[in-house]
């Protein structure tokens, strides 16, 4: 079978289901199963280090328990993961995947990689680095190569097959958001809308800088999406978004028309005491700042809006709780009533 191409959309966008490995193994496993019949592009999973599943084989199991949906990775740190293991996977999960797989690559949040010693001096140029060592490597070649975090003598996967595995890249500031457009086949984004529209914009002009075609490059936003309507309670849309202002960078708060006083005091409660108690000072506002929430109707009007900026694929959840399932299955019904051509 030839490689699956889901790079180029005319006309549309893709909604895809975002899972972690800190989710339960039933959880997951329903997603896998019926992510074909709902429709989703792709389902990506995302790496919560040292917590629950295994990253690499829950990916595989994904693969396994889908048909035509891309499976992709989002994100592997590659601070915590050894460069040759990592080339290995994405070899081995492609083979599985049948060219569905695309591996989603970033250096990881910087509380993560602190909480474990983790310190990198050039985050942008190790990101540089991994990259096009793993792409030598699955282009067949013998290669040396050194990092902040990695050397390479002499080395070779030992295989004649050669792949080229697409590659997205979760990254956030603008020399990483260069850095993408210049040479990654995707973007993972997270963050409030107007952040999103200067992202785009910027991988955008990185990537006419270097002569590519903007839309060879794919545009993944994923934030909290949170189905109030069905049984999630509104408490825990304000207690995510609450979380989710604490680890927002000054910088990209800097980019929002958002009350600050109000957004400090709710960093300075999660520092304190906890996103619960963050969660009380969250008001409707900031609550669609930081998330996409509510209705049906609401949720998929701002799927609308994001693909209105360039994005080239939204993605549904995590959390997942209350009603989650018949959720979903609403939620591609409501985005695909609105793709009918009549």
């Amino acid at each position: 079978m030839e490689r699956v191409d889901l790079i180029k959309m005319s006309g549309s966008y893709g909604v895809s289901i975002g899972i972690t490995t800190h989710m339960n193994v039933s959880a997951t496993g329903w997603i896998a199963k019926n992510a074909d019949s709902l429709g989703a592009k792709t389902v990506w999973v995302g790496e919560d280090i040292a917590l629950g599943q295994e990253a690499f084989v829950l990916t595989a199991a994904t693969l396994v328990q889908t048909k035509n949906v891309r499976v992709g990775t989002g994100i592997i740190p590659v601070t915590v993961h050894n460069i040759s293991t990592l080339a290995r996977v994405g070899l081995t999960l492609d083979e599985i995947g049948n060219g569905r797989f695309a591996f989603g690559l970033g250096i990881g949040g910087i509380q993560d990689l602190e909480r474990h010693g983790i310190k990198i001096k050039k985050p942008v140029t190790e990101l540089r680095n991994s990259v096009e060592t793993l792409r030598s490597l699955w282009a067949g070649d013998t290669i040396d190569a050194t990092s902040e975090v990695f050397a390479l003598r002499g080395y070779d996967l030992g295989q004649e097959r050669k792949t080229d595995i697409p590659i997205f890249l979760g990254v956030r500031g603008p020399q990483m958001l260069k850095l993408t457009g210049k040479i990654a086949n995707g973007v993972i984004l997270s963050g409030p809308f107007d952040y999103l529209r200067y992202a785009i914009k910027t991988v955008n002009s990185s990537a006419e800088q270097a002569g590519r075609n903007i839309h060879d490059i794919e545009k993944v936003v994923w934030v909290p999406t949170i189905p109030t309507f069905k049984g999630i309670k509104e408490r825990v849309a304000r207690r995510v978004v609450a979380l989710v202002i604490a680890d927002t960078p000054d910088p990209v708060l800097d980019m929002l028309t958002v009350d600050r006083e109000k957004v400090n005091k709710i960093r300075e409660t999660v520092a304190a005491s906890s996103p619960k108690e963050g969660a009380k000072f969250v008001d409707d506002e900031l609550l669609d700042i930081f998330s996409i929430s509510g209705t049906k109707n609401h949720m998929v009007d701002r799927f609308d809006d994001v693909a209105s900026i360039g994005a080239t694929e939204v993605v549904i959840g995590p959390p997942f709780s209350g009603e989650w399932r018949e959720a979903l299955v609403e939620l591609f019904e409501e985005n695909a009533s609105r793709r009918v051509v009549t």
